[in-house]
């Protein structure tokens, strides 16, 4: 599966870390100097950026730049074996989203900043636009789902949903495929970022599990020729 333009900034990073190049407590390059020198955009230097904030290996200090942290072992990814894994259907990778994002949603309906409840409600307004004009939404739809973790405040947790966000993002495509699901997605986004917003922790708990389950009943009807 090829590697989203973030994730393979998020690699060049760790390895110029891990390699010595910049050492802890030592400043990044700008966000434009790594965009040049990757060869790629500034929204996939930012994403990877705050990928690897939320999981404590860079420190992005507002005004000042962008610092690694002083614990080098935070480079090991605990994470990695998962990684690795043959994942052998769709249906494994939503169970897991179900076991994690439900209770992401509820914590970050206790926790996020009002900022990020915007935030996540502006994404979800901007995928419904997408998808009305038909262009492409998988980007916003994962930087939806990343908000949520990040403003749910455990890193720990934001960091299992990169990795199954990350094993995916085929799957996000297939399950877009199916009937109606495009047009559900959009409501359930859509009440779950209210729900965030309105501090409704449950609700977003069971929006959310509600989104995923509804995903998983499809692909099962499918397969049966339901």
């Amino acid at each position: 599966m090829k590697k989203l333009a973030h994730e393979e900034v998020i690699e060049q990073i760790q390895e110029q870390i891990r390699a010595g190049a910049w050492k802890p407590g030592e400043r990044l390059p700008t966000m434009q100097e790594l965009a040049s020198r990757y060869g790629l955009s500034l929204t996939a230097v930012r994403e990877a950026l705050r990928l690897l904030e939320s999981r404590s290996v860079v420190s992005i200090e507002h005004g000042r730049g962008i610092f690694v942290r002083n614990d080098p072992s935070l480079l090991e990814d605990p994470m990695a074996p998962i990684k690795g894994m043959e994942v052998r259907s769709l249906l494994e990778l939503l169970e897991a989203r179900l076991a994690i994002e439900p209770e992401l949603a509820a914590y970050c309906a206790m926790r996020a900043s009002a900022a990020q409840a915007k935030s996540i409600r502006d994404l979800s307004d901007l995928m419904e636009a997408q998808m009305e004009r038909g262009e492409v939404h998988f980007q916003t739809d994962v930087r939806y789902h990343q908000e949520i973790a990040e403003g749910a405040g455990n890193p720990l947790l934001a960091q299992m949903l990169s990795v199954v966000a990350d094993l995916s993002a085929q799957g996000r495509r297939e399950t877009d495929k199916l009937p109606n699901m495009r047009e559900k997605a959009a409501s359930y986004h859509r009440l779950i970022a209210i729900a965030i917003r309105e501090r409704e922790a449950e609700q977003a708990r069971t929006l959310m599990k509600s989104h995923i389950q509804d995903m998983i009943n499809a692909i099962q009807a499918k397969g049966s020729g339901s």
